[in-house]
């Protein structure tokens, strides 16, 4: 982990942000591995609760990347003059950013799958995708042509981009009217959250998610810098959209409660109140040192960890494991070491693939 950051890295951290995207990550790892092969059903054999709670609300940490995501995209758009050109290039290196971890820990599935494919119980057993399959997912769009994802979690990165898109675009639409591009966002969050988001087909769009992205967009807007801030027109208009927002959300909540909305509305308030206090993270400096790289390597862990599930789901049921023969500790001696082998390759995926010094960026000139 040392090499992972250095003193750059370090500068305008926001500690609550860290703890949030490093918890996050750990629970979609925990998540997918009480979801898939042999060790989740050894797991659930011997730990049904803990494992039934993994596999029904650990997905729920996606709200909290996409609240944060959301939070912040608009601290990168912020205090930006907008153009069509300038639009575009931002969408193209969010594209970038995202797009070759995002291929390279693919391929490194499909070349783990076909390695140890014999091995494999069914739920994780596949063919070499097709060239459709290559493309939809080079273009982020696989879930839109109702074609099957490679790897597991990565639908996420898709609407990611998406919501990237539309605050983009609606910024620069309004980049001569911030009041009129915060009421933009307000409605349509209110909009998902009273009505896009209470319909499941609907998920493989960003209009069903961007009620968390834009609590998260908005908390930023929103957010209380220090208590003797004066606060300006602006900050003032963003904070009572804020919180016509956060009424609608509860509203929302009253005519069908959603856990993940409840989340989300949880964690975005969190963020308007605190996302900048620096003093949230005022622990020793090792465990901040801590919080602060597994937050940096959460997008290298969230891509990286589903061929360390595979392999090691193999390697389970190559030795002569069973679900139903495995005795307690062995099954949760397969699930920690998955999680450590997903937390080191993270290292070093993050360092040669995802780190702002990633050969890669320079080469394309992204920074």
């Amino acid at each position: 982990m040392r090499n992972s950051i250095n003193s750059n890295a370090l500068v305008d951290r926001y500690p609550i942000i860290d703890i949030l995207k490093a918890l996050a990550a750990q629970l979609i790892v925990l998540h997918h591995f009480c979801v898939y092969g042999p060790i989740s059903d050894a797991i659930h054999t011997h730990w049904p609760v803990i494992s039934d709670l993994l596999f029904y609300y650990g997905r729920m940490a996606v709200q909290i990347f996409l609240v944060v995501a959301g939070y912040l995209a608009a601290r990168t758009l912020a205090g930006r003059s907008i153009t069509w050109r300038s639009s575009l290039y931002l969408i193209y290196k969010r594209y970038t950013r995202l797009a070759i971890p995002y291929f390279i820990a693919i391929a490194a599935a499909v070349l783990c799958t076909a390695l140890v494919n014999p091995w494999l119980s069914s739920d994780l057993r596949a063919a070499l995708p097709s060239w459709q399959q290559w493309l939809s997912h080079l273009a982020m769009m696989q879930s839109l042509f109702n074609i099957d994802s490679i790897s597991a979690g990565i639908w996420y990165v898709a609407i990611d981009l998406q919501l990237f898109i539309l605050l983009t675009l609606i910024v620069w639409l309004n980049t001569h009217n911030t009041y009129r591009a915060q009421i933009t966002i307000a409605v349509l969050c209110i909009a998902s959250l009273m009505v896009f988001n209470r319909h499941p087909e609907l998920d493989d769009w960003a209009i069903y998610f961007i009620g968390a992205y834009g609590l998260g967009v908005l908390a930023w807007w929103a957010r209380l810098k220090s208590n003797a801030e004066t606060p300006t027109n602006s900050t003032l208009h963003a904070r009572i959209l804020f919180s016509i927002t956060l009424l609608f959300g509860i509203i929302a909540l009253i005519i069908q409660f959603r856990l993940r909305i409840a989340l989300a509305i949880s964690i975005s308030l969190m963020l308007a109140l605190w996302g900048e206090r620096s003093s949230l993270l005022d622990v020793h400096p090792k465990i901040k040192i801590i919080f602060i790289t597994l937050s940096l390597q959460s997008y290298a862990l969230f891509l990286i960890h589903f061929p360390i599930l595979i392999l090691i789901n193999a390697i389970f049921t190559g030795l002569g494991f069973s679900p139903s023969t495995t005795s307690a500790t062995t099954a949760t001696t397969y699930l920690v070491a998955g999680w450590t082998v997903s937390l080191w390759t993270a290292n070093i995926f993050y360092n040669w693939a995802d780190s702002p010094r990633a050969a890669w960026r320079t080469t394309i000139h992204l920074h």
